[in-house]
């Protein structure tokens, strides 16, 4: 727990350093943290999975994008049949990672060679009545000519997704489509900093049951060559969102007083699988997020 605290202090010194060379206005710092449904049974070594076939790590952003990871922890070639394998978001809608849509991208290549007569400069230097030194530099001076001849190639590759694709054992691979996760990241932050016009300090918590964002991953996988199949279902939840505003004294901004605010509502923020604190601050400063991601089930 003390490294986790260490790593996390050390990413505020790092952020509030650089908002402090922008001169940074911060109006409130938002936190929220997902966690695997069930987190009470997964430890916090993945070295230690003793006896687990797969493991599912989803890589969420801080603009609430997810990528899905899967790493195969047996001996064998790992199956993934992609086409009864989902992504079920908040609102329940369910996508398969399957996308039959054929994509084209296209590139245009040109060449070419030019040709033509050579002007001898001497006769405009005569023309112009140039002598001198410079006159007798310029009849020793010619300029090509400019006819050219152009080739264009065009090419076009077509994307085609696999429905079944394979993990080498030991290895990991991303199941290749990326989602949003509703409610969560840097957007929901800022529309509920938005929604709290009191800029009273908001701390909510939910279960597993009540979360306004609970999202789910349905893998399905073979280690027999497709002989047969096995599902693996993995659930997360935000489970946290705070709000915390900034106090002005005078000209100052007491971020760090918002910062213990957090931490006084959630001793265990710093120990979330996931978690995302936003800094609400002017438009000039492009750095106002830090991201922990270290969400993982297996089976």
């Amino acid at each position: 727990m003390n490294k986790i605290l260490f790593s996390a202090h050390v990413a505020f010194i790092g952020i509030m350093m650089t908002a402090c060379s922008a001169k940074l206005n911060v109006s409130d710092i938002s936190y929220q943290s997902i966690r695997n449904a069930h987190v009470d049974n997964t430890p916090k070594n993945r070295e230690t999975l003793s006896g687990a076939t797969i493991l599912i790590e989803p890589i969420i952003n801080s603009s609430g994008e997810i990528d899905i990871n899967v790493s195969n922890l047996t001996d064998k070639i790992m199956t993934i049949d992609r086409t009864k394998s989902f992504y079920v978001s908040p609102t329940g809608l369910s996508t398969v990672f399957y996308d039959p849509t054929i994509r084209t991208t296209t590139n245009s290549v040109s060449s070419g060679n030019t040709v033509g007569a050579s002007v001898n400069l001497g006769g405009v230097a005569r023309a112009a009545n140039i002598g001198g030194g410079i006159g007798q530099i310029l009849n020793g001076v010619n300029v090509g000519g400019a006819n050219t001849t152009t080739h264009t190639t065009v090419n076009t590759t077509y994307v085609m997704d696999t429905p079944v694709g394979s993990i080498a054992p030991h290895g990991r691979a991303s199941m290749g489509r990326t989602f949003t996760v509703d409610n969560a990241g840097s957007n929901f932050l800022g529309d509920l900093s938005d929604q709290n016009t009191s800029k009273a300090n908001v701390f909510r918590q939910f279960t597993l049951n009540d979360s306004y964002c609970r999202f789910s991953i349905c893998i399905t996988y073979s280690i027999d060559d497709g002989a047969t199949y096995e599902k693996f279902v993995s659930e997360y939840y935000c489970n946290t969102a705070i709000v915390s505003p900034v106090k002005i004294s005078g000209k100052v901004h007491k971020v760090n007083d918002a910062l213990r605010n957090i931490l006084t509502e959630k001793t265990d923020a710093f120990d979330e699988q996931w978690y995302l604190l936003h800094f609400n601050v002017n438009k000039s400063v492009k750095i106002s997020n830090y991201i922990n991601n270290q969400l993982y089930d297996f089976q």
